[in-house]
């Protein structure tokens, strides 16, 4: 009979120290675990094997975490990925949780924890190579909330804003964090308009490179630049009639910036390369950011002229965490029996006691943090969806802020890891404190405080 193979799990992280733990702990458990000390490492690894789960460093020298989990997706879509970091911040966050992370934890890790997410981990990956649905719900990216969720009081000011400047022609700058649903607001007031049977065309301005930016906006005749073999509209030349949708509009360089307060003035553009003069075009301009355009504005990174003229109609979205129970409550409906048919489970429902783990977390990532999570919990669930399938860092976190008596449990966590950091590199060395230090970052003193405060002899 032969031998199921051990998973195999991959630890990025430019400390030594932390691949240390990940073997003694989860190669207590039979799994076996490979290092990579940054992500060009963590790259070459993935060519040559095949681990179930990755732990990735967010902030490493060179290529960073983020970066490193971009360009990781490009050959694994569905690896399943922790991203690990002493630092939570939510735009990191955010941005990991865009690129496909399964979980966002922050160092250092409970063993207990570890265990469980390491399993809860595995189970995902296993599923999800075996479905199909998962595979290509995955691929789509496509937002579950297609149509506004508008049950409590503000989302519902929020509608009445839009059923008031769609009939028009307005250019419209809808604000808020990311996730919160900017694109589907912007697709309502296309829907709501004159244009509604006209191209709805999306940009995404932070996804386009600098060099790329002009021609795919404004297009371009043929020779315009090497490799220019045929002309192409761009796309305002696609959303004639319609409505052109800017989303991330704080990141366009400022040339750009310039061109499109021109089309706003009188609305022509020209192609790269023109020779036929300028094309008078009929389109509407719906724009979004998550940035702060003030503080832009301020900074010179973004014209101010251009600013007065795109919040000519301006939409303010409340994040998730300020949406009221009612309106979580709906979207996590409507996400749940959205994913339940594309798996296979039509009957798939939710527990109270995981709505109210739901109700409880903060939502930095608003709702397409949830989407990510009860896509993974779907997947993990049979026919109810449990506390246990929803990621341990909302199990984690959606309790009540502890108090400084229980803060003190961190503190505990903290110096228990120092501590087996320290031995271990005293067994290692066989006891030379100057080793030892300098395997530690710290010097001899320092050291030797330590031991003292330890009790170690």
């Amino acid at each position: 009979m032969t031998q199921a193979k051990p998973a195999k799990i991959l630890v990025v992280d430019d400390e030594p120290n932390v691949g240390m733990i990940f073997h003694r702990v989860l190669g207590e458990l039979g799994y076996d675990v490979v290092s990579a000390a940054n992500g060009m490492e963590c790259l070459r690894v993935l060519k040559k094997q095949e681990p179930d789960v990755v732990f990735l460093d967010l902030r490493m020298p060179g290529m960073d975490g983020v970066e490193t989990l971009r360009r990781l997706r490009e050959t694994h879509p569905h690896l399943p990925v922790l991203i690990m970091t002493a630092y939570q911040t939510v735009t990191s966050a955010v941005e990991c949780m865009k690129l496909g992370a399964y979980d966002y934890l922050i160092k250092p890790l409970d063993t207990e924890h570890l265990k469980s997410i390491v399993k809860q981990a595995l189970a995902l990956g296993e599923i999800s190579q075996r479905t199909p649905a998962a595979r290509q719900t995955a691929a789509k990216e496509t937002p579950l909330v297609q149509d506004v969720v508008a049950e409590g009081p503000e989302m519902k000011r929020a509608l009445a804003l839009v059923e008031k400047v769609a009939p028009t022609d307005l250019t419209v700058l809808i604000l808020g964090e990311s996730g919160t649903g900017k694109e589907v607001i912007a697709r309502e007031i296309h829907q709501r308009s004159p244009r509604r049977s006209q191209p709805f065309i999306v940009v995404d301005c932070a996804a386009l490179p600098e060099s790329l930016i002009e021609s795919e906006l404004f297009g371009y005749e043929k020779g315009a630049f090497t490799g220019a073999d045929t002309s192409k509209p761009g796309k305002f030349e696609s959303a004639q009639n319609g409505t052109l949708f800017l989303d991330e509009i704080g990141n366009l360089p400022l040339a750009i910036q310039a061109k499109l307060l021109r089309f706003l003035q009188e609305p022509t553009i020209e192609r790269l390369g023109g020779r036929k003069g300028p094309l008078t075009l009929n389109v509407r301009i719906v724009a979004a950011t998550n940035a702060d355009l003030d503080a832009a504005v301020a900074r010179g990174t973004f014209r101010e002229d251009l600013f007065h003229r795109l919040k000519v109609f301006l939409l303010q979205l409340p994040p998730l965490r300020e949406r009221g129970p009612e309106d979580l409550k709906a979207l996590v409906n409507r996400i749940v029996t959205s994913f339940g048919r594309q798996f296979g489970k039509t009957g798939l429902s939710l527990a109270p006691e995981t709505l109210e783990l739901l109700e409880h977390y903060r939502w930095p990532g608003n709702i397409r943090e949830l989407q990510n999570a009860l896509r993974s919990a779907a997947l993990l669930a049979d026919n109810v969806i449990l506390p246990t399938h929803v990621p341990i860092s909302i199990q984690s976190h959606s309790k009540p802020v502890p108090s400084p008596k229980e803060n003190v449990m961190l503190n505990d966590i903290v110096q228990k890891v120092e501590k087996e950091y320290i031995l271990t590199n005293l067994q290692r060395f066989q006891g030379d404190k100057l080793r030892v230090a300098e395997a530690l970052g710290m010097d001899v003193a320092t050291l030797s405080k330590k031991l003292k405060e330890y009790g170690i002899e």
